[in-house]
């Protein structure tokens, strides 16, 4: 925990974390229980270590699908006064039905007042869903991971746009996005450059998944403060179409991410 911190302090970043541990989600009742204290005992260290100037730290919730173990361990870290909450644990080969169950049973005891952060989460959907459940802030490594196996975000879900079909479609990505992919090169375009493994086709299909997550983010602020968030959940969950090799993808995330 100390050295952690004293590297995130030499690197300045603008939130720096808590060193913790998160264990697999199929661990032993008693192995997560040794997790938790852990998690507990190097966060007070971290707490008290320096920081750089204007840097935030965040503690981390874990506790697997344990729920008492969730609530306790959120309300131990809360105590702690930290300047933001994680929820850790989540994304670490458990299914999309205990990851939600894991926020759910820890978001409630973490304070409105300060940032809820989800780590190493998710698919557009899920974000959607993360924000109906309380959840501020995100980081994944999806939009660009999806990208280098040819894979592209829209609104309606995740396509391949190293498929046949699109060998001769000479529309954008997304006919909507204002991003510099969408812009300026056609699918047909970025898949010949996929195909014949020119790093731009990679770089172009990072940008736009990135630009993407960024406008459904604008999108959900903008939804919550007209008071319609309900009614864009909804027509989200209707519209879009998740894909399984994606789903697998999502599944696969390292757990050292959480």
């Amino acid at each position: 925990p100390r050295e952690s911190m004293a590297i995130q302090k030499t690197i300045g970043s603008d939130i720096a974390m808590v060193f913790d541990q998160c264990p697999a989600h199929n661990v032993s009742l008693k192995e997560m229980e040794e997790a938790v204290n852990r998690t507990l005992q190097w966060a007070e260290i971290c707490r008290d270590q320096d920081r750089a100037p204007h840097q935030y730290v965040f503690g981390i919730a874990q506790g697997g699908n344990h729920a008492e173990m969730r609530e306790a361990c959120a309300k131990r870290i809360v105590e702690m006064d930290f300047d933001g909450y994680a929820v850790g644990g989540v994304s670490v080969g458990e299914t999309e039905v205990e990851m939600m169950t894991a926020v759910e049973q820890t978001e409630p005891h973490l304070p409105p007042s300060k940032p809820r952060y989800a780590m190493g989460l998710g698919t557009p959907a899920q974000l959607v869903e993360l924000v109906a459940r309380g959840i501020d802030m995100f980081d994944c490594v999806l939009p660009t991971r999806v990208a280098r196996n040819g894979t592209a975000y829209t609104k309606k879900g995740a396509i391949s746009i190293k498929a046949g079909r699109e060998k001769e479609n000479w529309d954008p990505i997304e006919p909507d996005c204002d991003c510099y992919t969408c812009l300026n090169f056609t699918r047909a375009y970025i898949r010949h450059l996929l195909n014949v493994k020119e790093i731009l086709g990679l770089k172009l299909l990072s940008l736009h998944n990135s630009y993407m997550y960024m406008a459904l983010m604008r999108d959900i602020r903008s939804a919550i403060k007209a008071g319609t968030f309900e009614s864009f959940r909804a027509n989200y969950k209707e519209t879009y179409i998740p894909s399984e090799r994606v789903r697998a993808q999502t599944q696969a995330i390292n757990p050292k991410n959480h």
